[in-house]
């Protein structure tokens, strides 16, 4: 993901804010919450991005809601997004800051893609792979895809392995093409 624009400009100040602090794995997990708290209840999203509901209305709404829940700084910067008008890009702003956090943290994010679910063992063999690899910690993205008919495909950054059977199939059906005949 490429940091730019209002995301990363909001995500970067809570960012210091939060290490200045000394929070930044509470903010984190604030900013994880209700990050998916928004993208998951669209009535929620709604009226937070409401022209209809007051500023006011939806600052209420937050401090009742996470107020006691949240630490202070992140409620404050919430109350900061509803007040500038900004938190309509709350989503954007959450990915910034994890991708922040996690650099910061020495995490690194890989999916692995298969076609049926990652059972448990091949998941810590993978994370241990991966760990033994880069030096830094890893948090697996799962997902399925059936497509891909059987092994993986894994993605960290900008680096790619396709073990997949369906690319082993599409790379030996470009070998046969290639194959001349006498």
């Amino acid at each position: 993901m490429t940091l730019g624009g209002i995301g990363k400009r909001y995500a970067i100040g809570l960012f210091n804010a939060a290490l200045a602090e000394d929070i930044l794995d509470q903010v984190q997990g604030d900013m994880a919450s209700f990050a998916r708290l928004v993208e998951e209840e669209h009535a929620f999203q709604q009226f937070l991005t409401s022209l209809q509901v007051t500023p006011e209305e939806k600052e209420d709404l937050i401090v009742r809601a996470i107020g006691d829940r949240a630490s202070g700084l992140f409620l404050k910067f919430v109350l900061l997004l509803i007040d500038k008008r900004r938190i309509d890009r709350i989503q954007e702003v959450a990915e910034v800051f994890e991708t922040l956090y996690e650099e910061h943290s020495g995490i690194v994010r890989v999916s692995i893609i298969t076609a049926i679910p990652l059972d448990a063992d091949l998941e810590r063999v993978a994370r241990a792979a991966i760990e033994r690899r880069t030096g830094k910690r890893a948090r697996i993205v799962k997902q399925i895809d059936p497509d891909i008919i059987g092994g993986a495909i894994m993605i960290a950054g900008d680096k790619i392995i396709d073990g997949s059977i369906r690319n082993r199939l599409s790379e030996m059906r470009q070998e046969l093409r290639e194959l001349r005949v006498h």
